[in-house]
């Protein structure tokens, strides 16, 4: 009779148990993981000075989808933490589940990106010994043979600039929208004394409108070092469709005592990548975009002789 008794007592206090908090042990998981995507998202919006309050607000919507109040979370966690073995058992089952959401999303974004994040370099322009012409098969040619240069893009990491080579070229045709990075590396035989230089890029269209690129100042004194030059330009337009970069483009230094005629050293590791941008930041570079183009129409504007200038009283 006592053992009855006892075994009543016992299905009495688990229900009792069971009836003391709003969710049971699955829905309460499933809560713990939505509340951590909840908390991955205000980590990626970046949101500053969060305390407790602010995140009660943002998870308002989620105690209401499983229709608990704050009140109520609170409950089940103290409920819940009770028992550190079963509560331990809850979080290796949220842990499980957000690995295997994020191995998935990575996967999803590898499959996206793989074609999108892609380096474009085709190689250089440069003028190169393009065949070898034996001039005495000719009537009248002289005997020694002669070199023919031509001018042709060499797929090699390091070129070289010499005489012939003063500055290089790179041409893609393959543009589209998307950000750009561009990367290349200058190395000086000697120091190129009396001149300025620079790395020029520009996009381009079919109908030869110009793009600019914010040009790259290149150090043209240290011969120790090797020096990393880059930049990064982000094209909305789908008018664009080529891009030129020169390196280097100099320039005479005006009352310069001492002026080297010549280009001496080496270009390497050049590429150029088209990297994926998610919409979060694809919204805020258009934004950049359309402000900088504001500004330029704003300053071309105010280059402009007063006549020649739109909507101007004459």
């Amino acid at each position: 009779m006592k053992h009855i008794v006892w075994v009543f007592m016992i299905a009495v206090s688990v229900i009792a148990c069971s009836k003391e908090v709003a969710l049971n042990k699955n829905q309460f998981t499933a809560l713990l993981i939505d509340m951590h995507m909840a908390d991955g998202a205000l980590e990626v919006a970046k949101f500053e000075r969060r305390n407790e309050k602010d995140n009660y607000l943002y998870y308002n919507d989620l105690f209401k989808k499983y229709g608990i109040t704050r009140a109520d979370f609170d409950s089940c966690l103290n409920y819940y933490t009770r028992n550190s073995t079963e509560f331990n058992r809850i979080y290796d089952a949220v842990i499980d589940t957000l690995s295997r959401r994020q191995t998935q999303k990575m996967r999803l974004l590898s499959q996206f990106t793989k074609n999108d994040t892609v380096n474009l370099f085709p190689g250089y322009t440069m003028i190169v010994a393009d065949t070898l012409r034996p001039d005495s098969t000719r009537v009248g040619a002289p005997k020694k043979d002669s070199i023919v240069y031509g001018e042709r893009v060499v797929e090699a990491d390091t070129v070289h600039f010499d005489k012939r080579n003063q500055f290089i070229l790179i041409e893609v045709d393959s543009i589209v929208p998307g950000m750009y990075h561009f990367f290349t590396t200058l190395k000086w035989n000697k120091r190129v004394q009396g001149r300025s230089a620079k790395i020029e890029s520009y996009f381009l269209s079919a109908g030869n409108d110009t793009l600019k690129v914010m040009d790259v100042p290149v150090s043209t004194y240290d011969t120790i070092r090797s020096r990393e030059y880059k930049w990064e330009h982000y094209v909305k337009d789908s008018m664009y469709n080529k891009l030129v970069v020169k390196i280097v483009d100099t320039k005479d230094v005006k009352n310069a005592k001492v002026k080297t005629k010549e280009i001496d050293g080496w270009v390497t590791k050049t590429r150029l990548n088209r990297v994926y941008v998610g919409d979060n930041k694809k919204k805020q570079l258009e934004e950049e975009y359309k402000q900088r183009e504001e500004m330029m129409k704003a300053a071309s504007k105010a280059n402009l002789p007063k006549r020649e200038r739109p909507n101007a009283r004459k």
